[in-house]
């Protein structure tokens, strides 16, 4: 391996250390102290550049984040509000793509599979900031939940979504919505079985073993390895990794680990999930240093209209399904918290990977990374410190 590869890879990691001391000091969520550094490493020019294929993206990058998601979400509390996320989740990702797509496409003048490509890597949320907010002022759980087990599903039907439309763009072929439909119900249908059945073998195998490094270490072959499984039956991995973690968080972890394994297997991948996000928020930042200041500027007026339209696109799809999701019988989410859900649909880190991630070849790569990351910017910044204040004021933490 490259010795300047490891030494830059050692620069990013002691920045992105010393970023997240000083955004505990502030007590503020360290992936929005991130998103501001990769701003200034890419204004300053103040890192060297490190290039990330798609195929790094797919294989090492997502199946970690993806995996430290599932593992934490209670499938009792998904059971519990199953309509809601399910809403906002797959239908609400699909309608997002489509909606931010044809906006782009209208606006913008984007053609209209590459503005469908740009929609579908910037539809999924991440809940990483809004959840610490959440938690720190004491809104209630349910709404905790909802908004997580949202995250955890549009990652993944996201990450689905924007495969298909890849594959249709690299091809040179025309965006048809049935094709699309039909492949991403065969895909992830297929990635579920795959996962429920690794999930399954691994949890039977980790209830023979009682060893913490041993079994930490099978629960890594089983990141990585599903979604290469899965892949090779033309299937989803994201999807398959995603239902591997949620058997073993809800199964694996809890009748098959010892308390010193579940801590171990804990810190473990939490220190995995802080390294990546750390890498994707400055390799973002590094990769617009490539790009002239001058085309940055002339781009202000497409950035605005970008950051407006994602808005408009998230408020169409939350605001309706929570309308029907009331008329659904018993648990109706109130009216109260569908403000919540809208201004928490921030962009992170699943957005960064699939942008940064993308083929050098790809034509409107430069703008889609401008553009990306002006909205995770935003959302992060703007959305992001104004979730407290807008909890507050609804009351939402007296809802306990």
């Amino acid at each position: 391996m490259d010795h300047h590869f490891i030494v830059e890879i050692t620069i990013l990691l002691l920045i992105a250390c010393a970023v997240s001391i000083v955004a505990e000091w502030l007590k503020k969520p360290y992936t929005i102290a991130l998103v501001l550094v990769g701003l200034a490493v890419a204004v300053f020019k103040i890192t060297p550049h490190i290039s990330i294929t798609h195929e790094t993206i797919f294989t090492i990058i997502l199946p970690p984040l993806l995996f430290y998601g599932a593992l934490h979400m209670d499938l009792e509390h998904l059971k519990q509000n199953w309509k809601s996320i399910v809403l906002l989740a797959f239908p609400g990702v699909v309608a997002t793509t489509l909606l931010i797509g044809f906006m782009c496409h209208k606006l913008l003048g984007l053609p209209m599979i590459y503005a469908m490509l740009f929609g579908a890597l910037i539809s999924p949320t991440d809940p990483i900031s809004v959840l610490s907010i959440l938690k720190r002022v004491g809104a209630p759980k349910r709404l905790q939940t909802i908004l997580e087990g949202e995250s955890l599903f549009n990652d993944g039907t996201g990450v689905v979504v924007f495969s298909i439309i890849l594959a249709m763009a690299t091809d040179h072929s025309h965006f048809e919505l049935s094709h699309a439909l039909t492949k991403f119900l065969i895909v992830t249908g297929g990635g579920t079985l795959v996962g429920l059945v690794v999930g399954i073998l691994v949890y039977k195998i980790l209830k023979r073993i009682d060893d913490h490094l041993l079994e930490v270490a099978i629960t890594i072959v089983m990141t990585f390895g599903t979604p290469l499984l899965a892949e090779h039956f033309h299937f989803s991995g994201i999807i398959a990794i995603v239902v591997a973690g949620l058997v073993m968080g809800n199964y694996g972890r809890v009748y098959s680990m010892s308390a010193k394994t579940r801590e171990t297997l804990e810190t473990f991948w939490e220190v995995i999930e802080f390294v990546i996000n750390s890498l994707l928020f400055l390799i973002i930042g590094i990769e617009l240093q490539l790009i002239p200041l001058e085309t940055i500027k002339s781009m202000i007026v497409p950035i605005l209209l970008s950051i407006m339209v994602v808005i408009f696109a998230r408020s169409v799809v939350v605001y309706p399904a929570v309308w029907i999701r009331n008329r659904m019988g018993e648990g109706q989410i109130p009216w109260k918290w569908k403000h919540v859900l809208f201004w928490g649909g921030l962009k992170g880190s699943i957005s960064i990977a699939l942008v940064v991630g993308l083929p050098d070849t790809m034509p409107y790569r430069q703008t889609f990374l401008v553009l990306a990351f002006c909205i995770v910017l935003f959302t992060l910044v703007v959305q992001g410190l104004t979730i407290q204040p807008l909890v507050r004021g609804l009351k939402l933490d007296e809802e306990r």
